[in-house]
């Protein structure tokens, strides 16, 4: 699931590699690579880059985006160009709770998972930083407890109380046969036929109607996520694991993974769970205050800390823009920013979106338990979370939140070169409008903890990527009718996709 079409990850020898899972240096030094050696008009993609830019505000002025950007030495640039491709993602803002901010308050070091590469590398390997407390409750702050745990440190996982609970692990191991790991088994286009996405296809379609709207299929499918969440389970053997310590149990998930009604993540060692049984005092409660040395808890805990990682997660928002601009540009933003027209169009089209939805898909209509977001938004109004409906001269790429971001960048590129390049286009604008407001209602009944922004599509990697390339007229990334069907969607699969365009548009 890892690398780009045309340069494959290649490893040292003696490098870690659990059924594909591979250390986070091998993907930067990939990367850094890749940078380098592209190499286009003489010029590669880094000397592209202008490092150190805080970017304060983008304008459009007439036919012509004005960007502000300011260098590290404070000089401030305009930049001007006709197209604007905004391409900061989902996780450039790092998130820190307000009762962490506290000024003065702790004394120690605070380091979101943002900075948590560099801070491993030196505060983590000092003799002085003993106790490490950590705050989160997903993968990020998972990895962060883990590595802590072999960097020899007394870790404290603090998980709130009142969220979502500790994450659920998928076994790497599970794939077979022709999959590496678990996730190359899931990122088939059988695989993703059990998943409903607002770009599967489904006109006419047999399979869909006999998976989704039979009573059989329907029944088969809530056997298949119990089993799935079950085997999660099993695998962490939260109650029964051998040399646990007594709190390992606190870390016990209630997170179903069909639902995404909570962090998820996948087990990347051998040791995974017994490093975190064994080593780990986990607690499960709110943090109340900060002293100049410790956290203290609402049950009158009070932790030592030389450090505190927080794996809080991240803003979403765009700063750059104004609160009319991200309206205008169809940003997920605050309800009452919407005019009244806009309001009342909106609430009609999710209205009748949702009733298409669950009749397409009726197992939406019953979700588990799960926790709403105290945020109030509107949903993305951007199609296929990329494109605003009133100024085809501006993209937001990253946008959509789904499962592997190599096979989804590299989709994205080649939907929004087609889309500058006037080879795509959008529906008329009602159409337009129903097909967001589709895509919008899924995600809400799909991902009811995660989906209010309608942009979280995290199962939907194959049917998603499929539709690009299908808008775009490519199709040498299908591979025939089996393989079509059982071999994993993987990035690699666009390694003639540019051959195919240039003929296609321009021989």
């Amino acid at each position: 699931m890892l690398g780009y079409s045309d340069v494959p990850v290649t490893l040292p020898p003696d490098a870690p590699n659990f059924h594909g899972c591979i250390e986070a240096k091998y993907i930067t030094r990939y990367l850094e690579d890749y940078v380098d050696n592209h190499i286009y008009n003489g010029s590669s993609l880094r000397s592209r880059v202008h490092f150190g830019f805080h970017v304060e505000k983008i304008d459009k002025r007439s036919d012509t985006w004005i960007v502000r950007a300011q260098d590290c030495q404070r000089i401030v640039h305009d930049l001007s160009s006709s197209k604007l491709a905004v391409a900061t993602g989902l996780t450039s803002l790092p998130y820190i709770p307000a009762i962490l901010q506290q000024p003065n308050a702790f004394k120690r070091p605070i380091r979101h998972h943002k900075q948590f590469g560099q801070t491993s590398r030196t505060l983590l390997k000092t003799s002085e930083c003993k106790n490490v407390a950590i705050f989160g409750a997903g993968k990020s702050a998972t990895d962060m407890v883990y590595e802590s745990v072999k960097k020899g440190k007394n870790v404290s996982w603090i998980i709130r109380k009142d969220g979502e609970g500790p994450a659920l692990f998928f076994t790497a191991p599970g794939g077979g046969g022709r999959y590496e790991n678990s996730t190359e088994a899931g990122a088939t286009r059988w695989s993703a036929c059990f998943s409903p996405s607002s770009f599967m296809p489904r006109q006419g379609w047999l399979v869909h109607k006999l998976i989704h709207r039979t009573s059989y299929g329907i029944n088969y499918l809530r056997d298949k996520i119990r089993q799935g969440d079950q085997s999660c389970r099993d695998a962490a053997a939260y109650q029964d694991r051998e040399g646990a310590l007594p709190c390992f149990p606190d870390l016990e998930t209630t997170v179903s993974a069909f639902w995404c009604n909570g962090p998820l993540g996948l087990a990347q060692h051998d040791d995974f769970w017994d490093t975190l049984a064994q080593n780990v005092q986990v607690h499960r409660q709110n943090i109340s205050s900060l002293k100049a040395h410790s956290i203290v808890l609402d049950d009158g805990t009070e932790i030592e800390a030389d450090i505190l990682l927080c794996g809080s997660g991240w803003s979403s928002r765009y700063p750059f823009f104004s609160d009319e601009q991200a309206g205008s540009l169809g940003l997920p933003h605050h309800p009452d920013d919407d005019t009244p027209s806009d309001a009342q169009l909106w609430s009609a089209l999710l209205e009748e979106a949702e009733q298409r939805v669950l009749a397409d898909f009726p197992i939406l209509e019953h979700p588990p338990p799960y926790r709403i977001s105290d945020v109030a938004t509107t949903s993305i109004r951007m199609y296929n979370c990329i494109a605003p409906l009133n100024d085809p001269s501006v993209i937001f790429l990253g946008r959509a939140h789904l499962s592997n971001s190599f096979r989804t960048s590299e989709a994205q590129a080649i939907w929004a070169t087609a889309y500058f390049d006037g080879h795509v286009k959008i529906p008329p604008l009602e159409q337009a409008q129903r097909d967001i407001a589709y895509m919008n209602a899924l995600s809400r009944k799909r991902y009811p903890s995660h989906g209010m922004a309608g942009d979280y599509l995290f199962f939907e990697l194959v049917w998603y990527t499929d539709r690009l390339l299908e808008e775009v007229g490519l199709r040498s990334h299908r591979k025939g009718w089996w393989a079509d069907w059982v071999e994993p969607c993987l990035a690699s699969d666009f390694k003639d996709v540019k051959s195919e365009y240039l003929n296609k548009y321009y021989s």
